[in-house]
C-alpha cells in the first residue's frame, strides 16, 4: 500500500516540478526582447536578481520546492528504485504544457526523445540503487577534490555554451546547473555520512566546509538552470535535469562515497549504456524541438539572404569599373573617328 501511495505522491510531484519548471521559464523569458533570438539570450546577475520581483517566477519556484517535498515523502515510503525513475515523468508533462500553452503540436520526433530519455533514465536508476550498495572509510579529501574538478569542468563547459550552436545552447547550460545539482545532492549525502561516523561533529570545520561546497553548488546551479530557462525552451531544461543531475549524484556516491566498492563489471556497463541512451534522449530533444528546428530555418534564410546581398553588391562593383573601361574605350574610338 505504501509503494503505491508513493507512486501517486511521485506522479503529483514531478508534475509540480513540470508546472514549475514551466512557470519559471516564462518568468525569465518575459525579461528579454520576444523578438530576438532565444539562443542569445544570457542572464546577467541583475536580472537574476530582478526574477524575485516576477510573481510568475516566484509561483514557478513555489512549484518546483513543493515538487521537492513530494518527492522526500514518496523516498520515505519506497525504494529509489521506485521512486526515482516516476520522477522522469516531469518530461512528458513539460512537453504538453509548453504545446498547451504556445499552441503547437508534439511532432512524434519529441516524443521519441521523450521515450528514449525515460528509457535511459528508468535503467540507470535500476541498476544503480540495486548494486550500488558497498561502502568505504569515509575521507574528507576526496570530497574537496570533487568540487574542485566539478567546478573546473563546468567552467569549461559554461565556455562552451557561450559558443554552441543555437539548438544545443539551452542543454548545456543547464547540464551545468544539473551537474552542480547533482554534486549538491551528493554533498549533503556527504555531510550526513561524515556526522554520521566517529569523530565529526556538526561543528567540524570539514563539515562545514562540506555544507558551504553544497550550498555554492545550490547557488550556481540555480544561476546556470535560468540561464537554460533563458536560452532555449522549458522542457529541454527540465529533460536535461532529471537526466543528469541523478545521475552526477550517483556517480559521486560511487566513487567518492565507495557505493560501487564491490559492483560487477555487468551492472556497471549498464549504468554506462543506460546513461549514454538518456543523455542521446536529450540531446535529440534539444536538436528536434520545434522551436529549435525554427530558429535553425530563420538562420539559414538570413544567411542565404545575406549570401544573395553579397552577391548583388559584387556583381553592382564588378560592373562599375567594366562600364568604366568600355565608356574610356568608346570615348577613344571616336577621337580616332573625328582626328581620322
Amino acid at each position: 500500500m505504501n509503494i503505491a501511495i508513493a507512486i501517486g505522491l511521485q506522479v503529483i510531484g514531478s508534475f509540480l516540478f513540470a508546472s514549475g519548471a514551466t512557470l519559471q521559464h516564462l518568468g525569465v523569458k518575459s525579461t528579454f526582447d520576444p523578438s530576438g533570438k532565444t539562443s542569445s539570450n544570457r542572464l546577467t546577475l541583475g536580472a537574476m536578481l530582478g526574477l524575485f520581483r516576477i510573481r510568475k517566477w516566484l509561483l514557478g519556484l513555489l512549484l518546483v520546492f513543493s515538487g521537492a517535498a513530494f518527492h522526500l515523502i514518496a523516498l520515505s515510503m519506497a525504494p529509489v528504485a521506485v521512486v526515482q525513475p516516476v520522477g522522469i515523468l516531469a518530461v512528458p508533462w513539460s512537453v504538453l504544457l509548453a504545446a498547451k500553452i504556445h499552441g503547437h503540436e508534439i511532432p512524434r520526433r519529441i516524443w521519441t526523445a521523450v521515450s528514449v530519455t525515460i528509457l535511459g533514465v528508468v535503467g540507470f536508476t535500476i541498476f544503480s540503487s540495486l548494486f550500488a550498495t558497498g561502502e568505504k572509510p569515509f575521507e574528507f579529501n576526496p570530497i574537496l577534490i570533487s568540487f574542485v574538478v566539478v567546478c573546473a569542468l563546468c567552467g569549461i563547459l559554461s565556455f562552451v555554451a557561450t559558443r554552441a550552436a543555437s539548438w544545443a545552447k539551452a542543454m548545456l547550460w543547464s547540464s551545468v546547473g544539473a551537474i552542480f545539482y547533482g554534486l549538491a545532492s551528493g554533498m549533503m549525502k556527504a555531510a550526513i555520512n561524515l556526522v554520521q561516523s566517529d569523530g565529526f561533529s556538526l561543528l567540524d570545520v570539514r563539515v562545514l566546509a562540506v555544507v558551504a561546497f553544497m550550498l555554492a553548488c545550490y547557488g550556481l546551479g540555480v544561476w546556470m538552470i535560468q540561464q537554460g530557462y533563458a536560452s532555449g525552451p522549458a522542457e529541454i531544461t527540465v529533460g536535461t535535469m532529471t537526466t543528469v543531475d541523478p545521475f552526477v549524484a550517483v556517480v559521486f556516491g560511487l566513487v567518492v562515497l565507495g557505493e560501487g566498492a564491490g559492483m560487477g563489471v555487468g551492472p556497471t556497463i549498464g549504468m554506462v549504456v543506460s546513461g549514454a541512451v538518456a543523455v542521446y534522449g536529450v540531446v535529440l530533444l534539444s536538436r528536434d524541438h520545434p522551436d529549435a528546428v525554427e530558429e535553425r530555418r530563420q538562420a539559414a534564410e538570413e544567411a542565404a539572404e545575406a549570401l544573395a546581398a553579397a552577391h548583388a553588391l559584387h556583381m553592382v562593383e564588378g560592373d562599375g569599373p567594366g562600364d568604366g573601361v568600355e565608356s574610356a574605350r568608346d570615348g577613344q574610338s571616336s577621337q580616332g573617328s573625328t582626328e581620322a
